[in-house]
């Protein structure tokens, strides 16, 4: 038992052989890298992209393509998309350090890349020497350079080897941008034809709009795929199977259906929950098998929850009383009729504050919304900090949620 691993992983990317359900977003990625195509894949944040993301490239990997794979949320300006797009462009070529240089000069000479491996942490550094500290004109430029550079890479390249350019979290690319860099985007992009090109993003409200309005640049420029909850089906047959797999019973297949409802079928806090609930369990080994029951799971939820507790704290207490009381609502209301009369006036302001007070809400990650039923609810982009205010801005038991 000392020796068992939690089967359970959340907190990063996750591989192809932890995924639950993701095959057909999985494939379509695999997909449109080998056919040049494009799709944008969109769904909300802990949902999983990243992970499908991951275990496409390394399937594709594995065959033998080429994938430059970029996360743009942290990036501060576009010139460092491209220094990562170059310099991840460089750790695929063959050749020695002074070849490999040689080649990006000619794939990308328009960004006059100056490149320099690191020995020590096996990796290539590039800086643009056409950089400026303009972020207008000029990083969209240098962007457009780098991904007509990354098609002269793939042209050189065997037709069977193909080469794909994954941007994850593609609307910090579109806020440094604007709408100005969608339209010299998509003039590059649509004349490629050998980068297979995925663009991912959890701001689903903008990408949505900006691939379904037809007046937007990228109006109908590739695929859409959303991402949303896995079939609770199976995830319940997976956490079921990893449980009884290390040696745990579950009592009722009632209780991994609650654990589910917690979490409110997303994927990140489903996984979080299940990995507090084996850690419980292995504390409870002795004579008898540890077995899941609804007690074991709201030790582990409360666990799980507490374990944020400073981080739920920072967050909570930097909102306005306002954006406060909107909070409690939505638990309240379960995120319906948010705009109606009577749950404004529970939140204690006028209809154009509460309007605007959800909205930062939805801008700070908070909240998100999501399509159900024909309308939009309102719904806590973590669900454990919903239980967290249950606890402790609303003094509800948390086993109320039960």
């Amino acid at each position: 038992m000392e020796s068992l691993r939690n089967p359970f992983w959340f907190g990063g990317d996750i591989g192809a052989e932890g995924l639950v359900d993701r095959d057909t977003e999985t494939a379509q990625v695999e997909r449109t890298i080998r056919d040049g195509s494009k799709l944008f894949l969109i769904g909300p944040r802990r949902f999983g992209k990243s992970s499908i993301l991951r275990a496409a490239s390394e399937r594709l990997a594995a065959k033998g393509a080429i994938v430059i794979r970029v996360d743009a949320d942290p990036i501060s300006s576009l010139n460092e998309l491209v220094e990562n797009i170059v310099a991840l462009s460089a750790s695929h070529l063959r050749g020695k350090v002074h070849q490999v240089i040689d080649d990006l000069g000619k794939f990308f000479s328009r960004l006059r890349p100056e490149a320099k491996f690191d020995i020590n942490e096996r990796e290539w550094n590039v800086t643009l020497g056409v950089r400026t500290d303009d972020e207008g004109a000029r990083g969209i430029q240098n962007l457009v350079d780098a991904l007509n550079g990354l098609e002269k890479l793939a042209l050189a390249q065997p037709v069977s080897k193909p080469v794909g350019l994954v941007i994850d979290e593609f609307q910090r690319v579109v806020e440094l941008g604007g709408q100005r860099a969608e339209a010299q985007l998509r003039s590059a992009i649509q004349q490629h034809s050998r980068v297979g090109y995925v663009f991912a993003g959890s701001n689903t409200r903008l990408l949505t709009a900006m691939t379904m309005n037809h007046d937007r640049p990228f109006y109908r420029l590739g695929t859409v795929m959303t991402v949303g909850a896995v079939p609770r089906q199976d995830f319940a047959a997976f956490i079921t199977k990893s449980l009884r797999k290390s040696g745990f019973r579950v009592a009722d297949p009632t209780v991994v259906n609650s654990l589910l409802t917690l979490a409110e079928d997303v994927p990140y806090n489903v996984q979080s929950l299940a990995n507090s609930c084996w850690n419980e369990l292995l504390s409870t080994r002795g004579a008898g098998q540890p077995t899941l029951t609804a007690d074991v799971l709201q030790k582990s939820l409360i666990r799980a929850v507490m374990e944020l507790d400073p981080i739920y704290t920072g967050t909570w207490t930097k909102l306005t009383s306002i954006q406060q009381n909107a909070l409690r609502a939505v638990i309240r209301e379960k995120g319906k009729g948010m705009s109606s009369a009577p749950v404004v006036r529970t939140i204690g302001a006028a209809s154009s504050t509460v309007h605007r007070s959800l909205e930062a809400l939805r801008n700070q990650n908070i909240l998100r919304d999501e399509p159900a039923d024909g309308k939009i609810q309102l719904r806590f982009d973590d669900p454990f900090f919903a239980h967290w205010i249950r606890m402790r801005a609303m003094n509800l038991k948390i086993a109320g949620s039960l």
